[in-house]
Formats: structure tokens, C-alpha cells, sequence
């Protein structure tokens, strides 16, 4: 069964997704836990999504919603893609995501999901995007969805930088993972992690680990 808005929210609320952008990369973490309601599904949950060779987007909330809302974005910009020859910038599927989410708001069909979209573009360099469930859209260097964010952006805030290298970024946020792990009530044993620069998407941290 479906959860109703206010469930769906506060479950977005419980999850973890981080962002920041280093000097020619862009760095995404989320929980691995797939919840629902007091029931911990699974603890190797992959929440960021490959949309294409440089952008991911990472999304908390309703996996339901994930699952069908994130291959739907991830389906388009490939079309957009096989029409045109060339992929929508990170700029550009931004605003998509943004207007999809603000179309869903109006129609009835609303998505409860926040996100964090970060990708490489050869000319504009990283980037990431900030989304909430809302369609509030805004582009930032470093950023937290959820609970979690309470503790871990006062580790951004200070160890940020912007021409950080990626053995700073993910020491970053093993400092994230420490301090969500010793101060958040509810238990998040594993985190992925995952890297889009100029040679594409890797993965630095597999769900589960």
C-alpha cells in the first residue's frame, strides 16, 4: 500500500543523501537502508541512479517512487539523447527533473522524493542540483536531504572546499558516515558512495559496504 503524503515525507525525512562538488568532480552518498515503516527491508539499497555517462541522481523517500519515477527521468533524457544526437546538459535535466516533480504537484500525482543531481559537462565543469519534494530547486556545492543533514552539514560547512581533490571529498564523508552512525537515532549501517568527473561515473562505495 501506497504511503499517504505526510508518511511518504517523513520516511524522506529519515533518509540520508549528500552531496559536494570538488575541483573536476562532483561526489553523491546515500544510506543503503530500504525501510518501510519500523521494518528495515534491506541494508544494500542503491539509491543514485546512473541517468547517463555523467550525471547521476541520487534520491531519499518513497522507493516506490524510486524506482518508477527515477527510470522514467532516466528513460526521456536517453530518448532526448537518440532525438538529438547530445545529451541534456546538468543544467538542462535539472530543470527537467524540476518541471516533472512541479507537474506532478499539480496534477496529482506527486512524487515524494528529494534529490541531488550532480554531473560533469565538458564546457561548465561539476555541478550539483538540490531538489525537494516541492520542485524547489537550487544549485549548491555541498548539501544534505533529511535528518541526517542536521548532523553532517556543519562537517560540510567546515571541511569544504572549493578545489578539493576526491581523497579529501571521500574523507569528507567517512567524517559524514562517523558522525551520522555515533548521533542519528535510527541505525545506518552501510553507504554508498559514488564519483561522476570527466571519465564518467565509478562507484567508491558499493551498497551494503
Amino acid at each position: 500500500e501506497r504511503l499517504s503524503p505526510a508518511g511518504a515525507a517523513d520516511m524522506a525525512q529519515i533518509e540520508g543523501v549528500i552531496g559536494l562538488v570538488g575541483k573536476d568532480f562532483t561526489m553523491l552518498m546515500t544510506d543503503s537502508n530500504c525501510a518501510d515503516s519500523i521494518l528495515i527491508r534491506r541494508h544494500d539499497y542503491d539509491k543514485i541512479l546512473k541517468m547517463d555517462d555523467h550525471k547521476l541522481l541520487a534520491m531519499g523517500g518513497d522507493h516506490a517512487d524510486m524506482v518508477e519515477f527515477g527510470e522514467l527521468i532516466q528513460k526521456n533524457m536517453t530518448l532526448y539523447e537518440l532525438r538529438n544526437g547530445f545529451p541534456l546538459s546538468t543544467h538542462a535535466a535539472a530543470n527537467y527533473l524540476r518541471g516533472e516533480v512541479a507537474h506532478g504537484l499539480r496534477s496529482g500525482g506527486m512524487v515524494m522524493l528529494d534529490f541531488l543531481l550532480g554531473g560533469f559537462d565538458e564546457h561548465a565543469g561539476p555541478s550539483l542540483f538540490f531538489l525537494d519534494y516541492l520542485s524547489a530547486l537550487h544549485k549548491v556545492d555541498k548539501v544534505a536531504h533529511g535528518y541526517p543533514a542536521m548532523f553532517v552539514t556543519p562537517i560540510l560547512d567546515r571541511e569544504w572546499k572549493p578545489d578539493m581533490t576526491e581523497a579529501e571529498a571521500f574523507e569528507v564523508m567517512e567524517h559524514c558516515i562517523t558522525a551520522i552512525r555515533e548521533r542519528f537515532l535510527v541505525s545506518m549501517p552501510s553507504f554508498t558512495i559514488k564519483v561522476v568527473d570527466r571519465n564518467g561515473v565509478r562507484v567508491l562505495r558499493k551498497p551494503g559496504e
